[in-house]
């Protein structure tokens, strides 16, 4: 946590931007960048200089979350792969915001808007993302 925390002090850049690098954030994609922010209630645009210890601490844990639960699920298919065992990847039947544009959130029944973040397709809950 101290890491993300010392990279982001002096941030400028949107924290969704942030994790996509990957020189910070190994391993997490838009997918499961957009699926962090939601669950820790951090809104997309947010720089990351001005993300408070708490908000960090919630990403750190929901990152954590989102990727086990994703690894859980057999990663997420949206169109045709397959994995080694022939199976498609189960996320996005549980995702929260990436790829629901117009639904209603799960959790308070706003619809899910899209944005475009560093040439990305970001989505997020207007309402529980704030």
């Amino acid at each position: 946590m101290e890491f993300l925390a010392e990279k982001q002090k002096n941030c400028r850049r949107p924290i969704k931007t942030v994790l996509l690098d990957q020189a910070l954030v190994a391993g997490l994609g838009n997918i499961y960048a957009d699926e962090a922010l939601f669950c820790s209630g951090v809104q997309p645009e947010t720089l990351g200089a001005d993300l408070q210890l708490g908000q960090i601490e919630r990403l750190r844990a929901a990152i954590i979350q989102v990727l086990e639960t994703s690894i859980a699920a057999g990663g997420t298919t949206f169109s045709n792969f397959l994995n080694v065992q022939g199976i498609n990847g189960n996320y996005s039947g549980v995702a929260w915001v990436y790829s629901r544009t117009g639904e209603p959130c799960r959790i308070c029944g706003l619809p899910i808007q899209r944005i475009r973040l560093a040439g990305r397709s970001t989505h997020f809950c207007p309402q529980c993302q704030h």
